[in-house]
């Protein structure tokens, strides 16, 4: 019997073992979860200080960075790229709020807003529009110079 009893022990304790190292790694794993998780929030921080900076600086005359340049460009591609799709799916763009409504609509689902296309504007233009347009960009020369 002692050695049945001793195989029963060494079972009994290599299972507590098993156990154990199984407890150890679960507990590693989640550790390992909660500092990547926190090694996110870290990073979205940081992208928000970063977008933060970039608001608060990107109508300066000359951006401290060229970074700055570089995301205005991105965003304006991003939005042609938006445009475009919107033009392949047959829809447009609100002009106040953003939102995609059809192709025919006249006024935003979203905020109410009046919704021309930027074709029809470009047609309408008159001598009168076209000359107030240019005194005002004459006046924002005048006043940054």
């Amino acid at each position: 019997m002692t050695f049945l009893t001793k195989l029963g022990e060494t079972i009994s304790a290599t299972g507590k073992d098993v156990s154990q190292k199984a407890k150890d790694l679960t507990g590693i794993a989640k550790l390992n979860l909660d500092i990547r998780a926190k090694e996110e929030f870290v990073e979205r921080q940081y992208m928000e200080i970063g977008k933060q900076y970039f608001e608060l600086h990107k109508d300066d005359e000359e951006p401290f960075y060229e970074e700055i340049t570089l995301i205005k460009d991105s965003l304006k591609e991003i939005e042609q790229l938006r445009s475009e799709i919107a033009d392949l799916k047959g829809k447009k763009k609100c002009p106040a709020c953003g939102a995609v409504v059809e192709q025919d609509a006249v006024f935003c689902n979203k905020c109410g807003a009046k919704c021309e296309s930027i074709f029809e504007e470009e047609a309408v233009i008159t001598p009168e529009k076209q000359e107030a347009e240019e005194t005002e960009t004459q006046e924002q020369e005048d006043t940054e110079a």
